[in-house]
């Protein structure tokens, strides 16, 4: 089955993206595609979202067809629309007409995710307390106290009871003495050759680059460039092709376009094809194994250490080989799920995500740059997923920089008034969030994190979706504390290397233990990696699949004590 990738929507200015079949399909056509390919994620998703506008009487005949022997001649379709029922409004009242089904029967005919979590007994009560979270983070809204929310606790006192953090201050002082020397990175306008060089002759791109308006930096550029994918697994082969976009920013235009080039490296890296042999066009070989993680005969992810939406309940999986580090200063082979590292990946396999996104994807020079950036971006999304709004934690900043100093200039006079939060979780990597707000109350934001704070808190400004030159905003709280931006703090060590080791060193410390997928193409020989870190939160959606964290619990708790 041929699909085409197609943006569907936006979310705080990314774009959500959504396969759809590349022909026009009847119905019964899809249904039947479905029934010989139940696990086909993209086909499956396609019709899930087409029952949103069904006619209600029309599912309501096909829900009563499949019902008179309790789903048990049709459980693909059944599966679907059962879901459909469960996710739509719309058709939500049909739900009834499933009595005396027992869900648990459908999983094995669907890949999704939907059933599986609608089934946990608490997921009810995990759903109040994110979507009270979520306006907390997202829209900036005041907490109820504890005793206030009128809502049952869902994280025991056991699970509070979270060992003390050791963060990466400390940690960078006890690498005094084994970090290697500073290292310059490569030279930016090499890095732009070599990366638009070897795009161009992978025949990635769809046009020029072009500038763009839509964020606080004062350089910004993007380039379209096309994704091709093809899949051959288990009883299913597909293909997707699709129209992705890619962007740069920086302070100057050489930042701009590096950023923009090597984005387009690491997520050109992450569409990847599969066929009999494995996984195709990578600079290593990966077969990969058909196996359940008990089957496995070697070191592996675990995905119930993964902060999934819902548990992973033993379930057939492709894998191929990764690595992580071994605590003395080498690497170690370590098998990883496929699905936890590719984009729309579509394998015969059930999903263990509602949707995974790019959290955790890097490119640079060096594989080492790449893995710095891989774990910060790792850490932020984590930051995101458990650290409250606090008027506690807000500020402005002033500087001498004369990078910064007449940028924030421009903004004032401008009226754009940007402030800033600290976002930083107990592993003390330095993380922040830029906020400007909207003159009608939207909450526009950008975020950072690095072991220098300066360039983390200057990412997160120059991220944040809000277009300067541009109207005036909305007013910063008042009375906000002023902080300088040269006395944030800073843990980088000069090389990519070195920090490295620090930002490896404060996850094992603390019990988190990080795995990369080398995602390094032939075709292109950048760098590229995906890591992932069993512990950390991975996904921030705060939506009607999301579970409270227990660490996300605790500082809630904190903030009232």
């Amino acid at each position: 089955m041929r699909y085409k990738l197609q943006m569907m929507d936006t979310d705080f200015g990314v774009g959500m993206f959504a396969a759809m079949p590349d022909v026009n399909l009847s119905f019964n056509e899809m249904a039947d595609h479905l029934r010989k390919h139940p696990m086909d994620d993209y086909m499956h998703e396609f019709v899930l979202q087409g029952f949103k506008d069904f006619r209600t009487r029309k599912l309501q005949k096909l829900i009563n067809e499949v019902m008179k022997d309790k789903g048990q001649s049709d459980p693909v379709l059944t599966a679907v629309m059962y879901e459909a029922c469960i996710c739509h409004d719309r058709q939500r009242q049909l739900l009834p007409l499933f009595d005396g089904l027992d869900p648990a029967t459908l999983l094995e005919h669907t890949p999704a995710i939907h059933i599986r979590s609608r089934l946990r007994e608490d997921q009810a009560r995990h759903t109040a307390w994110i979507r009270l979270f979520g306006k907390n983070i997202f829209a900036m809204k005041a907490l109820p106290r504890p005793e206030d929310a009128g809502l049952e606790a869902v994280i025991s006192e056991e699970e509070l009871a979270l060992p003390e953090a050791v963060d990466a201050s400390t940690i960078r002082q006890s690498l005094d003495g084994e970090l290697p020397p500073p290292k310059a990175r490569r030279p930016l306008e090499e890095t732009i050759a070599h990366a638009f060089a070897a795009l161009d002759k992978a025949d990635a791109f769809l046009g020029p680059v072009m500038e763009h308006k839509a964020s606080l930096s004062p350089i910004a550029s993007l380039r379209h460039w096309m994704v091709k994918t093809r899949t051959v697994s288990g009883s299913m082969g597909n293909s997707l092709e699709g129209i992705q976009t890619s962007y740069g920013r920086g302070l100057s235009r050489a930042q701009a376009d590096a950023s923009c080039s090597m984005e387009m490296a690491e997520r050109f890296s992450s569409y990847a094809s599969f066929g009999k042999k494995g996984i195709v066009g990578y600079a290593r070989d990966y077969p990969l194994i058909h196996a359940s993680y008990d089957e496995l005969d070697a070191e592996a992810i675990n995905p119930a250490d993964v902060r999934l939406e819902v548990p992973y309940a033993g379930q057939k999986l492709h894998w191929f080989e990764g690595h992580a580090p071994d605590g003395k200063g080498g690497i170690k082979p370590i098998l990883i799920p496929a699905q936890f590292v590719f984009l729309f990946c579509n394998l015969d396999e059930p999903s263990l995500f509602s949707a995974l996104g790019s959290t955790g994807l890097a490119s640079g020079n060096t594989m080492a740059e790449a893995k710095v950036s891989a774990l910060t971006e790792v850490i932020e999304r984590d930051s995101d997923a458990t650290v409250l709004f606090d008027p506690e934690r807000c500020f402005r900043v002033e500087t001498d920089d004369p990078a910064i100093a007449p940028l924030l200039a421009g903004y004032k006079e401008d009226g754009i008034d940007v402030w800033f939060l600290d976002v930083t979780t107990e592993l003390g990597v330095p993380c922040y969030k830029s906020v400007v707000l909207g003159r009608h109350g939207d909450v526009n934001k950008g975020g950072g994190c690095g072991l220098n704070g300066k360039s983390a808190l200057v990412s997160a400004m120059t991220e944040t979706a809000y277009p300067y030159p541009g109207p005036k905003s909305g007013p910063a709280p008042e009375g906000l504390p002023v902080r300088r931006l040269e006395y944030l703090p800073d843990y980088s060590t000069g090389s990519a290397e070195g920090d490295v080791m620090v930002l490896e060193k404060t996850l094992m410390t603390n019990g988190y233990t990080p795995a990369y997928a080398d995602l390094t193409r032939k075709d292109l020989n950048i760098p590229v990696t995906r890591a992932i870190v069993p512990g950390l939160e991975i996904i921030s959606d705060f939506d009607h699949y999301s579970r409270v964290s227990p660490r996300l619990f605790r500082n809630y708790l904190t903030m009232f004590k």
